[in-house]
């Protein structure tokens, strides 16, 4: 099993430690212990709250030259509420810039807010996903290599430089039937988020059923989790209140967790750890690597 680390790019509050510095010690530490990836999420505007988040292809392009080995995933970008020709040309040159190490996470979104704000269609989100989707399939292609399709806006026109291997995989955000079946049809990876148990088991059950033909895709999940520093109290301090409460222990209780769900068919565990501040983080991915990682090594 591979493992990832969700960047910090979302706190309420940093200390005294600026912004910038903290996601490049995150993401230099991820690296040097081992973690496969890195990740950022997205957030463009809010009207209602003082949710903050860094954007994410801009987060991972500040990162393509500091940690060279990892990869760089974003989980996920809201696509629908996005000029899909233009998120092909940046993600094409990402991946372009960082050698092949862009996943493109994709969600359709949530906040209707956001989406007005935006000037996005909400209730047409799904079928705009679908249709964004095979936009960059198309422009990440030479027009004289591109299957024929219905669409032929694009027939004779392409955004070169084009990306190494046709483009970056998608991984299909969400953790409904809808986003598997998504998945099954556009992408190379379901990632969810926190989901329980019973409905992981039911969603890998389901892709693989529709994947019979192709073979399946990464199976991943995006984990919320607290590692406990001993004799910690049950509440602390968070950078992220406003998130749902993580799954919290020992690392033997992170593991054994973790295990339940490599036993249902989770390929790649991304871990978004729930922390006091940036040393606090640091210690988690620290003990995550150095104790729960270890026991996955075969997986």
């Amino acid at each position: 099993m591979r493992f990832g680390a969700f960047l910090p790019t979302y706190w309420d509050d940093y200390g005294a430690i600026p912004l910038p510095a903290a996601i490049a010690e995150a993401a230099k530490t991820a690296e040097a212990l081992g973690y496969e990836g890195v990740w950022a999420n997205d957030q463009v505007i809010s009207a209602a709250t003082a949710d903050q988040v860094v954007e994410p292809l801009v987060t991972l392009a500040s990162l393509v030259y500091l940690v060279p080995r990892v990869t760089l995933g974003t989980n996920v970008l809201v696509l629908p509420q996005r000029n899909p020709v233009l998120v092909a040309k940046q993600a094409a040159a990402l991946h372009l810039l960082s050698g092949g190490r862009l996943v493109l996470g994709v969600g359709i979104g949530h906040r209707a807010e956001e989406f007005a704000l935006l000037g996005a269609d909400f209730a047409g989100r799904a079928a705009a996903t679908d249709a964004a989707i095979e936009v960059l399939r198309t422009l990440w292609r030479p027009p004289d290599g591109r299957d024929q399709g219905v669409d032929h806006r694009f027939d004779g026109v392409g955004i070169a430089p084009h990306p190494p291997g046709g483009g970056p995989p998608i991984w299909i955000g969400g953790n409904t039937p809808a986003a598997v079946r998504r998945a099954a049809r556009s992408g190379s990876g379901w990632l969810p988020f926190t989901v329980d148990l019973d409905a992981f088991r039911a969603g890998v059950a389901l892709l693989r059923e529709l994947t019979r033909e192709r073979g399946c895709l990464t199976i991943g999940h995006t984990f919320y989790v607290r590692i406990r520093k001993p004799d910690e109290p049950e509440a602390v301090r968070s950078t992220t209140p406003w998130l749902p409460a993580p799954f919290a222990g020992s690392p033997d209780a992170v593991a054994e967790h973790l295990g339940a769900y490599w036993r249902a068919g989770l390929e790649y565990a991304i871990c978004a750890f729930e922390s006091e501040d940036l040393e606090d983080l640091l210690r988690q991915m620290h003990l995550f690597a150095e104790q729960v990682a270890p026991r996955f090594v075969e997986a």
